[in-house]
């Protein structure tokens, strides 16, 4: 019965090389600067959507003290028509947003694409 080799201690990690703290940085910074980006869109719907909640309660609120359907059907018709207004502003900042998102990610592609011919050994345009 033939005899087992013991496994190889030497890993494909082991033998790559470690990058240096500044090829590190390089391909970093455009990953954190677009993570930033991600997670200022997500707080812009996230309060939105906590002040659009919060008017939706005050109305419930509203409607529970009308007077007459008269008034609540007003109240109806404001409450809607502001809600209209919030959700289309809403949705030209989040256009806005989204816009800046995928121009941070081109602008992140090109340092990442800069950084990968560095770290290379080739030399980036600058």
């Amino acid at each position: 019965m033939p005899t087992k080799t013991p496994p190889s201690t030497i890993t494909f990690a082991s033998m790559m090389k470690a990058p240096s703290a500044e090829t590190w940085t390089m391909f970093m910074k455009p990953q954190a600067r677009m993570a930033e980006s991600l997670l200022k869109h997500n707080i812009e719907m996230l309060e939105f959507l906590k002040a659009r909640f919060e008017r939706d309660r005050e109305m419930l609120d509203e409607l529970a003290d009308a007077g007459s359907p008269a008034e609540a059907m007003a109240m109806w018709q404001g409450f809607w028509q502001k809600m209209l207004t919030d959700y289309s502003v809403e949705t030209n900042k989040l256009a806005a947003s989204a816009t800046e998102i995928a121009e941070q990610a081109i602008r992140a592609a090109t340092e990442e694409g800069e950084a990968m011919v560095t770290a290379a050994g080739g030399k980036s345009k600058d």
